[in-house]
């Protein structure tokens, strides 16, 4: 089977479309269905389950999915440090979750770059789970993420400091500036999907009032953290955010920052990387000097 194949699967799967897959994979329709009835013959299985709504994986598909993005994410790892050795340059791959990784990262890349102009460093955004795996297997060299995920003989956790939550509205937005708790109730909020640990510290905050995170007053959900910030300059309701992301609106007095009296929504940000006698001399270096920075790596 080739490497095509594999990534054309991947493509369906993600598609949920054999069409739509084809086009991503810039090839005819029909290419893309002959690819997937080779791959299924050579493997002796139905790996997909076709209908007038698109493919679905089988309970086997599950398990060849899983595989096939191990072999594609090292062969592409291969691809990169074949490329690397070729040109004498020193390649890391920084991996984040996604909020960390929109606000909070950049500024250290920037810092670290700074630091060390010869290195060549990329910033991803993945979740936990896919981040803990990408290391393990190699594909990044070191990732920030927001909790201990799992313990683990192969790699090493560093605190750097926490992530500061903040809660904020629109600088003429009717709201006291100090608020009681059970008042958090009642207020319009827009929340961000990218980051569980808020709602997570939300619902431990309310539990002395016996309510959940169910309860608050949210007027919508959003996975982007531009769409948050855009409905509360809008003065749609008020939203909690990492500082880091609203710094510039602060600044410039465009929305204010209300407290909420017995809230602390702040989480624990930490430096993960397999142990240092894994690791090559260049992302020894950047790690030794993100951990003296500390906190102060971020902005």
């Amino acid at each position: 089977m080739h490497l095509d194949t594999l990534k054309c699967f991947l493509y369906i799967v993600e598609e949920k479309s054999i069409s739509k897959a084809a086009i991503k994979a810039h090839i005819s329709q029909s290419a893309a269905s002959q690819m997937l009835s080779k791959l299924e013959e050579d493997f002796g299985y139905a790996l997909l389950n076709r209908s007038n709504k698109g493919v679905s994986l089988t309970d086997r598909g599950e398990i060849a999915l899983k595989y096939i993005q191990k072999i594609i994410k090292h062969y592409n790892q291969m691809q990169l440090e074949l490329k690397n050795f070729d040109a004498n340059s020193n390649h890391i791959t920084i991996t984040g979750t996604p909020s960390l990784a929109s606000y909070s990262l950049p500024c250290m890349l920037y810092r670290i770059k700074k630091k060390f102009p010869e290195y060549q460093f990329s910033l991803g955004e993945k979740s936990i789970v896919d981040i803990i795996d990408d290391i393990k297997e190699g594909v990044t060299d070191f990732g920030f993420i927001d909790e201990m995920w799992t313990e683990s003989s192969d790699l090493l956790y560093h605190k750097l400091g926490q992530e500061r939550i903040v809660l904020v509205a629109k600088e003429d937005y009717y709201v006291k500036e100090q608020i009681q708790l059970e008042e958090l109730l009642q207020v319009e909020l827009i929340m961000c999907t990218l980051n569980s640990k808020i709602c997570d510290h939300l619902d431990d905050a309310l539990k002395p009032l016996n309510k959940k995170k169910e309860d608050l007053n949210v007027i919508f959900n959003a996975n982007s953290m531009t769409a948050v910030k855009s409905s509360v300059l809008n003065g749609y309701g008020m939203a909690f955010v990492p500082y880091e992301s609203v710094k510039h609106e602060l600044y410039e007095k465009s929305v204010k920052l209300v407290t909420v009296n017995q809230l602390d929504l702040n989480y624990d940000i930490y430096m993960v990387c397999k142990k240092t006698v894994d690791l090559s001399h260049s992302v020894k270096q950047s790690q030794g000097y993100l951990l003296d920075l500390g906190r102060k790596s971020f902005c």
